[in-house]
């Protein structure tokens, strides 16, 4: 019944919102289905499997908030686009709330819906089979198909201005039939499969042969890489990677390993074993999404970090929101009082860049600056922004690259 791989849900007690919906759905090739109650909505996210949810906020007797927690519960994967007549303030932080939860918040949309905003969400989160599986993903280790592309991370300088000195490898799967594969659908697999250390250790070899390439060609560039949770407490990570670098014959400061809070949240013991022992072999360690968790402020002085980076939820509503500002200027006044550096990611303006000068965060990240670009491309670009600074920037229009 439910063999199509679009499949939508419509949760609101609206019977003309909702029917208007599925009316585009349908044009667009969706199943649909549609909930007005908790027992009915709960009966469909388990059997239907939606792949895109419309979910009104202000449900009665199970309002939105609520929908989100059963929805990151069960481990949703369906895109969820937020509607109701809540003001902006309130929509933003219930998107945030998911986003926290892990779910693909995809976007709000005020009530009366647009529905030119409606047919443009269920157009763009339409899927192709990509039929991802753990056979598709061992054949792409196995056949070198992932590929790090690397996104320039931008350094302030006493002067005022912004120079590239890093950039972060950031996984995409050149697949043989579908093309440029994103994280978001690999990734969570991977790591179901048991195959995310595999994969992590393929993306770090390529990145300390990129890395050895542009020392010798006399550009000057570390490179951070994310780590997954079941790196945290393997004890023999530090020594692979160390043997590693040391093959490269590179400095190991010239890496840094990005790990978020719940990567540091299974065995503290272990964990802070390994984190050590990195640090004692001169790795960089980093504390990714800083300011989504709830003991961020412990791990910061408990263990070996020197560096926080700012999640983009936050980094992107600079400097439009004074929310986000305030509390993007504490958190960098508090990790410069610990003695940490701070990247901000989400800049996705240059109103928004010039802000975070003026909060003094030491790097920044986003796609203002750039996209995450192939290997090939790194040499020319970092050439021509540190020679040429923001003029040199072809990210201005975000909306072009995202």
């Amino acid at each position: 019944m439910y063999d199509n791989i679009n499949r939508l849900l419509v949760v609101d007690t609206d019977c003309d919102a909702t029917e208007a919906i599925r009316q585009i759905g349908g044009e667009l090739d969706y199943s649909h289905a549609a909930a007005s109650e908790p027992r009915e909505f709960l009966r469909l996210i388990d059997e239907f499997q939606p792949t895109v949810i419309f979910l009104d906020l202000e449900l009665p007797r199970y309002d939105g908030v609520e929908a989100l927690r059963a929805l990151a519960a069960r481990g949703c994967k369906a895109s969820i686009v937020l509607t109701g007549l809540a003001d902006s303030r309130v929509m933003i932080a219930t998107r945030m709330i998911g986003e926290s939860k892990g779910l693909a918040m995809a976007d709000c949309i005020a009530k009366p819906s647009d529905l030119r905003d409606v047919r443009a969400w269920l157009t763009q989160l339409r899927q192709e089979d990509r039929r991802i599986n753990k056979d598709s993903i061992e054949d792409g280790l196995n056949d070198q198909q992932f590929i790090a592309y690397f996104q320039p991370i931008i350094s302030a300088t006493e002067g005022g201005d912004w120079f590239i000195d890093r950039l972060e490898a950031l996984v995409r799967w050149e697949h043989p039939t579908l093309g440029i594969v994103m994280p978001d659908e690999f990734i969570q697999e991977a790591e179901h499969f048991g195959l995310i250390g595999l994969l992590t250790e393929q993306v770090l070899s390529q990145t300390l042969e990129q890395l050895k390439g542009w020392q010798g060609a006399g550009l000057d560039l570390s490179c951070s890489i994310n780590v997954p949770p079941s790196l945290m407490i393997d004890l023999e990570f530090p020594d692979r990677i160390a043997q590693s670098i040391t093959d490269h014959r590179l400095d190991p400061g010239l890496i840094s390993l990005e790990m978020t809070e719940t990567a540091t949240m299974q065995d503290r013991t272990t964990t802070m074993d390994v984190l050590a022992r990195l640090r004692v072999k001169g790795i960089g360690l980093s504390l990714d999404d800083f300011g989504t968790g709830y003991s961020s402020l412990t791990r910061l002085y408990q263990m070996p970090f020197q560096e926080i980076k700012i999640d983009r939820s936050l980094g992107m509503n600079v400097p439009g929101s004074r929310e986000a500002n305030t509390i993007v200027g504490s958190l960098i006044e508090l990790a410069h009082n610990l003695g940490l550096t701070v990247c901000t990611e989400g800049v996705e303006t240059r109103a928004g860049l010039d802000q975070l000068e003026v909060m003094k965060s030491d790097r920044c990240q986003g796609f203002f600056i750039s996209r995450a670009i192939p290997p090939a491309e790194v040499s020319g670009f970092v050439e021509q922004w540190n020679a040429d600074g923001l003029a040199s920037s072809p990210t201005q229009d975000v909306a072009a690259v995202i």
